[in-house]
């Protein structure tokens, strides 16, 4: 027994003891809510924001500022929680951004005027940032590495049926009762999970705590801000020929800079860029971006295609897009008890596939296209999105040190956040590009003097003989044109799917690693 006692290694840091089964299903199921939480807040606003606008006075760059400071504050405070854990614990953590993400939601339900509105949406932006990093901690220290799959699948199930019931529920409350409810909505959520955090998750042991950066995280906040609004104000006003959009760039990328050669130096950094140096972490983060212009893209082109080109309803659109969410909850869960037999890397491959097949599908659609057609496509993403994130997010921290786990969920969620606002951004500045061209390639030939139309019957309120005929025609032209720009951009999408398979291939992660 001595003997035994006196080679039994040390305690790694940051490593918890095991739980019970019971007790880790306990857990998977009081991380659900908490990471509901943040998804249904921002898919159920952005459903809301029209109504906003008219009760607010406030014009749509205005209003736009709504959900502009919350992104700004995520992102600006991510990186924040990986020294607030270390300093606090993340289980104390945890419970402050719960308490704290509620009780924003309710100031911000009783603003008055739009600057209070846009502060306290600020506010739970700062909040809101610690959720993602701090669900992955729990699930980390939690889980061992071959219960963390299906763990992370629970945990994507609860991200995505925000997906699925955050805009419905949005609109009806939007609909019935005003805008405030549906910040108020947020009080159930975050109740029923401070109750089980209280009561499921274990206390944690304090990490090192080191000193604070304050001079790492002034020039990292800025460079993140800067990039955060580039990104998100850019289309608004014609990207680098506006000397603001300019201006941004050029603060974000010197401080970025700054960034970078102090944490390389610095005895003790803000941020520790030391994952970054775990294969399998950087191809996790590296996938995870391109995953997320893909989710970003989807969500900002599909809606849009359905509802101006082929006039849907809004209930019709809500209903296809639900199959989204749908098909990654049950992929996600089906990928997670994959992992328990078999590697990430197929899991990664056949899902980027199945969202090849998906894109593949929307690229070749007709303006005409039935519903069916379209839920089937946007199912089969959402079924890919499962087989791809919760393999990704699996491998990327499995060979992590649990000392490393603050600074590798921080970067991890940072990278998630950038990637939202560089796909969105990416991907409507192409769709401008590509409907502008397609409108160019098309009026070469909508002429008066174009001999071939002349042999063609055309609708008598297409005729090129007077000018309400001209405006039809054209606004025919632009319709058709801005049709062109979306099956572009999912070519582009296709292209940004592809990507993903060489990088799965290089994983060397097994299925089996304790």
């Amino acid at each position: 027994m001595g003997q035994n006692r006196s080679t039994q290694s040390p305690p790694v840091e940051g490593e918890e003891e095991v739980l019970p089964a019971k007790r880790r299903l306990l857990v998977a199921l009081a991380i659900i809510p908490a990471g509901a939480m943040q998804g249904t807040d921002t898919f159920a606003v952005s459903v809301a924001l029209p109504t906003m606008m008219g009760a607010m006075s406030a014009t749509i760059t205005e209003i736009s500022w709504v959900l502009t400071s919350y992104l700004v504050a995520g992102a600006i405070f991510t990186p924040l929680y990986a020294w607030m854990c270390r300093k606090f614990g993340r289980r104390f953590m945890f419970i402050v951004v719960v308490c704290g993400f509620m009780g924003c939601a309710i100031m911000v339900s009783q603003s008055t005027s739009l600057y209070e509105l846009i502060f306290y949406r600020f506010c739970q932006g700062f909040f809101g940032a610690g959720l993602n990093p701090l669900t992955y901690q729990v699930v980390l220290a939690t889980f061992p590495k071959s219960q963390q799959g299906p763990a992370f699948g629970w945990l994507q199930t609860g991200r995505m049926s925000a997906v699925v019931i955050g805009p419905i529920i949005g609109g009806v409350l939007t609909e019935m009762f005003g805008w405030r409810t549906v910040f108020l909505m947020n009080v159930p959520l975050g109740i029923i999970a401070l109750t089980l955090l209280l009561t499921v998750v274990p206390k944690d042991k304090q990490l090192d705590p080191k000193p604070f950066d304050f001079f790492g995280f002034v020039v990292l906040s800025v460079g993140i801000a800067c990039l955060q609004l580039m990104l998100d104000q850019g289309e608004k006003n014609d990207w680098f020929s506006s000397t603001v959009i300019t201006g941004y760039a050029v603060v974000a990328c010197s401080a970025f800079y700054i960034f970078l050669i102090h944490a390389i130096t610095a005895r003790q950094p803000y941020l520790n860029l030391t994952p970054l140096k775990n294969r399998e972490f950087v191809l996790g983060i590296t996938i995870d971006f391109f995953v997320n212009i893909l989710f970003f893209g989807y969500m900002a082109l599909l809606p849009a295609v359905m509802q101006r080109i082929m006039e849907f309803p809004v209930l019709m659109i809500g209903l296809v897009m639900v199959n989204r969410g749908v098909g990654t909850m049950l992929s996600s869960l089906c990928a997670g008890y994959l992992l328990m037999r078999v590697s990430p890397r197929p899991l990664i491959f056949f899902g980027s596939l199945i969202v090849c097949l998906s894109t593949w599908m929307l690229a070749g659609l007709p303006p005409d296209s039935e519903q069916w057609r379209l839920a089937v496509a946007v199912f089969l993403q959402g079924f890919g999105m499962g087989f791809i994130n919760t393999p990704c997010e699996t491998a990327a921290f499995k060979t992590v040190p649990p000392s490393l786990r603050p600074d590798a969920t921080s970067l991890f969620t940072t990278n998630r956040r950038i990637a939202a606002g560089v796909g969105i951004a990416f991907i409507v500045t192409q769709l401008v590009a590509s409907t502008q061209d397609a409108r160019s390639n098309l009026t070469q030939n909508a002429s008066y003097y174009n001999e071939v139309l002349k042999h063609y019957t055309l609708p008598e309120k297409w005729s090129m003989d007077s000018l309400e005929g001209i405006a039809s025609f054209e606004q025919i032209i632009n319709r058709q044109a801005e049709f062109i720009g979306y099956l572009h951009d999912f070519h582009i999408l296709t292209i940004c799917t592809i990507c993903i398979l060489p990088l799965a291939l290089l994983m060397r992660v097994g299925s089996q690693d304790k």
